[in-house]
C-alpha cells in the first residue's frame, strides 16, 4: 500500500491520507466475492445513511495489526500539527482492535456533512466497487455545516477521486468534515471501511 498526505490546507481540512493499491490481488476478489448480486438490501431502519453489507472476517485477520500500526503512525502526525483528535483518553495498542466491512450505498442516498464521532478512533476507507462511482466530499471547517447537504458549502469540496482499491486515512478530528453520496450513477456504491476501536467498544 501506498500512503500520501493530500495536499490540501491543514488549518481548513486537517491531515488526510490518499492511499493507493491498498489490498493484494486475492483481497480484491475475496471482497468483491461477498458483494451478494451487486445489490444493496438495507432494513427500513437504515435507510437514512449507507449500510454495513457484510463483515471482513478475512481482512479483520490480516490487517488487524497493520491498521493499528498506522494509527499510531498518523497520530504522530497530528501531534506535530498540532491538530487535537476527537478521543476520550488516550489509547494503547493493546486496548484497540479493528473490524472491516463492506459499506454499501442505496442510489439516491445524499448522506450531510459531518466528522466522525470519538468511538471511532480511525476512519480507513477503500473504494471497492464498481469502476465509477461518487467519491467521499471533503469540506472546510463550517460548524454552521454540520448536518446540512454538501449541496449548501459555499466552499470548493474536495474530493480523492474514486479508483478501485484506492482510499483514504484520517483519524476523527473538528477539521475532518465529510461527506458521501449515490446520486449520479445507476448503481449500488460500494467501499470496505475499516475501523478502529476500544475492545470494550468495539462491534
Amino acid at each position: 500500500m501506498k500512503k500520501s498526505l493530500v495536499d490540501w490546507d491543514k488549518k481548513k481540512h486537517g491531515l488526510i491520507w490518499k492511499t493507493e493499491n491498498v489490498f493484494t490481488d486475492d483481497e480484491v476478489e475475496y471482497i468483491i466475492s461477498k458483494i451478494q448480486n451487486q445489490r444493496v438490501t438495507v432494513p427500513e431502519k437504515y435507510r437514512p445513511t449507507a449500510y454495513n453489507a457484510n463483515h471482513l472476517p478475512m481482512i479483520t485477520e490480516s490487517w488487524n495489526n497493520k491498521l493499528i500500526d498506522l494509527y499510531f503512525e498518523v497520530e504522530k502526525e497530528y501531534h506535530n500539527e498540532g491538530i487535537e483528535l476527537y478521543r476520550e483518553e488516550d489509547v494503547k495498542p493493546e486496548d484497540i482492535k479493528a473490524t472491516f466491512h463492506l459499506q454499501g450505498t442505496i442510489q439516491g442516498l445524499n448522506y450531510p456533512v459531518h466528522p466522525d464521532i470519538p468511538a471511532k478512533l480511525m476512519t480507513f476507507l477503500v473504494y471497492i466497487h464498481p469502476e465509477k462511482q461518487e467519491p467521499t466530499y471533503f469540506h472546510e471547517y463550517d460548524r454552521n455545516l454540520m448536518q446540512r447537504p454538501k449541496e449548501e458549502d459555499k466552499n470548493p469540496v474536495k474530493y480523492i477521486d474514486w479508483k478501485v482499491n484506492n482510499g483514504y486515512v484520517f483519524l476523527p478530528n473538528k477539521l475532518s468534515f465529510h461527506s458521501y453520496a449515490n446520486t449520479i450513477y445507476p448503481t449500488e456504491r460500494y467501499v470496505v471501511l475499516g475501523q478502529l476501536r476500544r475492545k470494550n467498544n468495539a462491534t
